[in-house]
């Protein structure tokens, strides 16, 4: 026994998660300017209630989930300068998404919320924070009813919101299938479905159109690139390209950098588009995350923010 307990001793420190080497300092976004306004996207990693809603949710205790909204609302506040929308990924319901809304509320900023309930069995989806001077028409979620091998295409279904100002358009917000098992070849046909499903329905669309969030792809990985490749035929411009080489990222999967969570838009809309961003601070903080359980830092992505002229 005595010898297990010197094993665990010695080996726990090298299996637990650490903080990545060499890491860029954390530092926010800049404000938007006056006569512009700023989107950004962000992955909340599982910003979950106190409740039990499923066999497969795990919540957490009301201590950290009252921490865990006052945190993420500083970091939208103080990091991202209170951008005009916010494409979110991993909330778990409209309840959370209302208390950190009441939060932004105390700190002097009125944001209105959409989130739609899907299929994650988790209970995690997509949603949308938004200010003035943006305004939101219709809402509604794109592909629910596709299926794939007997169940939804989509565990979380695209987010469609019909932008009326500052400018007329379409803002789908997503998060697309991980890459978890991407060797078995259902999880490739997945990931490569819902890329194909979704460039085809942008190359439909007369009216600008502008998508945001996890794609859980990127550029030049290999079979991990196919979907990105695959909805890189829709003809949107991807705005990482308006960042230095070495900014291009907003995760780090075994502290290498990757750019899972990007922005596009439609090639019109591109002499819009006054300034990109990336914040620093989450990405690669593995042990100070779990440590914290998403205090500090509030997730395990950075945010990607565009600046839009009026």
């Amino acid at each position: 026994m005595r010898l297990f307990i010197l094993i665990a001793l010695i080996l726990f420190p090298l299996l637990a998660p650490a903080d990545c080497a060499r890491l860029e300092p954390a530092r926010g976004v800049p404000a938007a300017p006056e006569q512009t306004w700023a989107l950004a996207t962000l992955n909340l990693w599982r910003l979950r209630d106190d409740y039990k809603n499923s066999e497969r949710d795990d919540p957490v205790s009301s201590v950290l989930l009252k921490a865990r909204v006052t945190a993420v609302a500083e970091f939208i506040v103080e990091g991202l300068k209170a951008p005009h929308i916010l494409a979110l990924q991993e909330v778990e319901n409209q309840a959370v998404l209302d208390r950190l809304v009441d939060r932004l509320a105390q700190r002097g900023y009125r944001y209105r919320s959409v989130l739609r309930e899907g299929n994650d069995p988790s209970g995690m989806d997509v949603a949308v924070m938004y200010r003035l001077p943006v305004k939101i028409g219709a809402v509604s979620t794109l592909f629910t009813d596709q299926r794939f091998h007997g169940q939804a295409l989509y565990s979380r279904p695209p987010l469609l919101l019909a932008l009326e100002a500052p400018l007329a358009g379409k803002l789908v917000v997503v998060h697309w299938r991980s890459a978890r098992d991407l060797k078995k070849a259902w999880v490739h046909e997945k990931r490569q479905t819902q890329a194909a499903l979704l460039a085809n329905w942008v190359t439909a669309q007369a009216s600008p159109v502008i998508i945001a969030g996890d794609f859980n792809t990127t550029w030049g990985a290999g079979r991990f690139s196919a979907s990105y490749e695959r909805f890189e035929q829709s003809g949107l411009l991807n705005l990482w390209s308006f960042l230095p080489e070495k900014e291009r990222y907003s995760f780090r999967h075994r502290c290498r950098p990757q750019a899972l969570d990007h922005i596009w838009v439609s090639p019109g809309l591109k002499p819009s588009v006054s300034k990109v961003a990336v914040s620093r601070g989450n990405a690669g903080r593995y042990g100070s995350l779990y440590g914290s359980q998403g205090v500090a830092p509030i997730s395990d992505h950075d945010a990607l923010v565009v600046y839009f002229g009026h």
